[in-house]
């Protein structure tokens, strides 16, 4: 043979450095926007919310006993981890006509983390794409060897991750909201709208308390709503479409972010980036395999990964977008 395969570890140690080094120069959104969780375990994972104790009680007397309860369970979360792959093959040949194997399989590794990368954008964007579709979507569903994800392709809830009016979700303690508003295109006053929404009506936790609703991001599709984001954002003075000159108070309030992924139109979200809400989980980073097929003296090359998204609240409010939910 015209190339030395005693060892086809070497070409598989190329293939990962030149995946890693296009990797490394890739702009990628989903670990941005979603919270990385790597080291996790199994075919997946199940954790249960447990809720906080009842309220302090006020004593009336004194020696008045204390009254003891057991914890309360909240909602089960599931999340599946996925394998992705590609291979490669080779023949005899091909191998054999090759001036520079390893120049070749470099090459291709590149190929394959241009897919990667495209995969888990494509994958991670599905929680804002079909948030708002009534049957669900994959993505959202945590099903695993062992364990049914009793909310089938919704949320914990068995609701939409983005809920419309009429189709709100309930929380524990018996409050009902929802996170979308249909019909807004973005603009200084439908900003307002969820913001407020966001903030001051959903700022509730799973008991119904008032809690701190965190938001730093005001997501988009790339192109015009991104611009009217970066308006409304930073313009300091004057209001962002108006000829007034009154202090813009939306200046600061979020980082405008947006990500080539998302497809539906005119939605834009606002809420928290990197949320324990929202997560990403490595269960494999990929795996290259370069091997001798002795069926036939070809050569064949593969890469392995396997993630999933596990999502634990609805840490964004969506503006406009499809009215489906």
């Amino acid at each position: 043979m015209g190339q030395r395969l005693d060892n086809p570890s070497l070409y598989a140690k190329d293939m990962y450095k030149a995946y890693y080094e296009d990797l490394d120069a890739a702009d990628m959104m989903y670990d941005k926007i979603f919270k990385v969780v790597s080291g996790v375990k199994g075919a997946g994972d199940k954790s249960t919310q447990l809720l906080g104790l009842g309220d302090l009680k006020k004593h009336t007397a004194e020696g008045e006993d204390i009254d003891f309860s057991s914890p309360t369970e909240g909602w089960s979360y599931y999340v599946k981890y996925y394998t992705f792959s590609d291979g490669l093959d080779l023949s005899y040949e091909a191998v054999e006509d090759t001036v520079k194997l390893g120049n070749l399989l470099k090459d291709l590794a590149k190929t394959w983390a241009e897919s990667s990368m495209d995969k888990k954008e494509d994958y991670a964007a599905g929680v804002f794409n079909d948030g708002g579709t009534l049957s669900g979507d994959s993505v959202f569903n945590g099903s695993h060897t062992g364990q049914t994800d009793s909310s089938g392709a919704l949320l914990f809830d068995s609701i939409p991750m983005f809920a419309l009016s009429g189709n709100e979700y309930t929380h524990k303690g018996g409050g009902t909201y929802y996170n979308s508003v249909a019909g807004l295109s973005l603009d200084p006053d439908n900003f307002e709208t969820i913001y407020i929404l966001h903030t001051a009506t959903n700022n509730r936790n799973e008991l119904d308390r008032p809690t701190k609703a965190k938001a730093d991001t005001l997501l988009t599709l790339p192109g015009a709503d991104h611009l009217m984001a970066l308006r409304i954002l930073k313009t300091v003075t004057g209001l962002p479409g108006t000829e007034l000159n009154d202090k813009n108070i939306y200046a600061g309030l979020a980082e405008a972010m947006s990500w080539d992924y998302l497809t539906d139109t005119g939605a834009f979200y606002f809420g928290k980036k990197q949320s324990n809400d929202l997560q990403f989980h490595v269960r494999q980073t990929p795996v290259i395999k370069f091997f001798e097929d002795r069926t036939n003296n070809g050569y064949k090359a593969s890469i392995v990964e396997r993630y999933g998204i596990l999502v634990k609240g609805r840490p964004f409010t969506r503006g406009g977008g499809s009215s489906s939910a």
